[in-house]
């Protein structure tokens, strides 16, 4: 049951109105990283979920994201209301102030509608804990650009808030994500196929006209891991093999 308390999880103050910059805040309300995409994907994976404890999580932190709209949503009114009546400020977003009258609708910053494709619910819980964890730090840079482009000291203070509140909520779907106890590439109940799991792909080709050097690291050697030539290039080969005249490599030699 939601009751709404009629005070801002984080009370906004801006100084001068930048309807540029209250445009761009819409990514945070109606965009796919945004606080409103957020509040949905966790909520409706706690109504999902049967795990009592991660299901207190997800909800209380999808009720916090309701709490993180209406705290972007106040701001970007503030900065989007001399599109009321302001013709010259209309000009940053004429959409805005045609048919919104210069309030925030579910729309990102470029007027697309908010969907709900931008949701990632699949019913298995450490695989949306995961989606989480990545959604957070994604909402966590975008709140970092915002930040980059305003001046306005209030409007930086809401943000960095929300920005901290970002790296909390990372925090805490990590924590119940390792304490469920899975191993780190345990998802969902069918084993993968032995040495094809650990087989790295070299899909991009060689130097010279084949493109630049492989690079090596932790993500295709030490270990488990076996460097494989990609598929594809092996058939390149083979065929080039196949058409080579006799005396080169692979045929017959004259003397």
């Amino acid at each position: 049951m939601y009751h709404h308390i009629k005070q801002l999880m984080y009370t906004v103050r801006i100084g001068q109105p930048d309807p540029h910059f209250g445009n761009m805040l819409l990514e945070q309300f109606g965009g796919a990283n945004g606080e409103l995409a957020a509040a949905m994907q966790y909520s409706v994976q706690g109504l999902n979920c049967d795990d009592p404890e991660r299901k207190d999580l997800l909800m209380d932190v999808g009720t916090e994201e309701l709490s993180h709209l209406e705290v972007v949503g106040t701001l970007a009114r503030m900065h989007l209301k001399p599109l009321k009546n302001d013709r010259k400020a209309a000009h940053a977003d004429p959409l805005i102030a045609i048919a919104g009258g210069g309030g925030v609708n579910l729309y990102n910053s470029a007027g697309d509608a908010w969907t709900a494709d931008y949701l990632k619910i699949t019913g298995e819980l450490d695989v949306d804990l995961r989606s989480n964890i990545a959604a957070e730090a994604r909402a966590k840079i975008v709140y970092e650009r915002l930040i980059d482009f305003t001046d306005d000291q209030g409007t930086i203070d809401a943000l960095q808030f929300l920005m901290t509140r970002e790296i909390t909520h990372m925090k805490a779907f990590t924590a119940a994500l390792e304490s469920m106890g899975k191993p780190t590439f345990s998802i969902g109940k069918i084993p993968p196929t032995p040495g094809l799991v650990d087989q790295y792909f070299n899909d991009s080709t060689g130097v010279g006209d084949r493109g630049e050097p492989d690079a090596r690291g932790p993500w295709n050697e030490g270990g488990d891991w076996e460097m494989v030539t990609a598929p594809a290039f092996q058939e390149l080969e083979s065929a080039s093999a196949g058409t080579r005249a006799p005396g080169s490599n692979g045929g017959s030699r004259r003397h």
